[in-house]
Formats: structure tokens, sequence, C-alpha cells
């Protein structure tokens, strides 16, 4: 078993292919780009803008006509900016660290108490695992039926609890009430 020696390598490739291309092709080259981007900047001005197409100007009148219309679209952003700032004034616009007391209303039914609370927030549905982490904390009650939904600026939690000693249910509402003030 004879092992050959592996061939030689090739040799290096001569030294006027690696030489840079001519002005001329640079040139070339570049005005091709020049081109490219005007026909695309021609494209989105032309899909966007009301006026003619541009293709027909010269090349200052195009770059004038984006130029304005980049503008026109910077003083929208600004304009858009200004009513979105006066529509949240004028909604009283509570953050979600500024919101209001939360709406607590607290049924007893014998076996068991039905809670809907009703919380100034942003779709945050956190809030019903707080609520049913209130009500079972004192291990007296179980949830039978959680409710979360919401509505404009509001979120509604719907929980229907069965009170395990059938005595505390009457003192189980003042404390699931108070239990539920705390936690909001």
């Amino acid at each position: 078993m004879d092992i050959s020696p592996p061939p030689p390598p090739p040799p290096p490739p001569p030294a006027q292919s690696i030489c840079k291309p001519d002005r001329k092709t640079v040139e070339k080259n570049r005005r091709d780009h020049m081109k490219f981007l005007y026909s695309k900047l021609d494209s989105l001005i032309a899909s966007s803008s009301s006026s003619a197409s541009s293709y027909g100007q010269q090349l200052p009148d195009r770059l004038d006509e984006a130029t304005n219309y980049i503008k026109r679209l910077q003083e929208r952003i600004e304009q858009l900016k200004e009513k979105k700032k006066q529509l949240i004034g004028s909604t009283g616009g509570k953050s979600h660290e500024g919101r209001s007391s939360p709406q607590i209303e607290v049924h007893d039914l014998g076996s068991g108490i039905n809670a809907v609370l009703i919380v100034s927030s942003h779709h945050d549905q956190a809030i019903m695992h707080r609520a049913i982490r209130a009500v079972v904390e004192e291990g007296d009650v179980d949830v039978l039926n959680a409710h979360y939904s919401s509505a404009g600026d509001k979120s509604i939690v719907s929980l229907h609890t069965l009170v395990r000693d059938s005595n505390k249910s009457g003192s189980g509402t003042i404390s699931m009430l108070d239990r539920l003030k705390k936690a909001f």
C-alpha cells in the first residue's frame, strides 16, 4: 500500500488579474447606481404624490418635489401628534399608574358570593389574577367561575365563589370586599 503524495498547490494568480477596474468602468457603475436610486425615489414619490409623474421633469425639479413631499409628511406627522395630544387630553388621559379607584360590588348569594369589579385600565388582564388571588388568600373561598372582559378603557372582572363554611357567608362578603379593596 503505497500512498502517493498530494498534488502540488496551484500556482498563484498573475498580478495583472488583481488590478482595479479602470476609471471609465467605475464611473459607469456609479451613474447606473445613481440612476437606480433616482428611479426608486421617483417610484416612491409618484405613488404617494398627487402630482403628475415626475419622469419627464429635470433632475433638480424631481429632487425639489421629493424634498417638498418629505416636508409635507413631516408637517402631517406634527399635526397628527397634536391631534393625539388633544384627544388624550379630552378623554382624561389617565395613565395606568394614575387610574381611578375601582368600582367593586359584592353580593351574598347564600352559599356563595358574587363579586364584580370595574377597573379603569388599559386592557390589563393581570387584574383578574390579582382579584382571584385576593379572594382566595384566606383559604375559606373557592372560585367557581371567573370572567374578564374589557369595554373601552374599563376592565370588568366577575367572580362567582363558593364559601366553604356556610356560617361565614355574611361575614365573608365583608371580608371579601375588604380584600378586594386592598388588592386594588
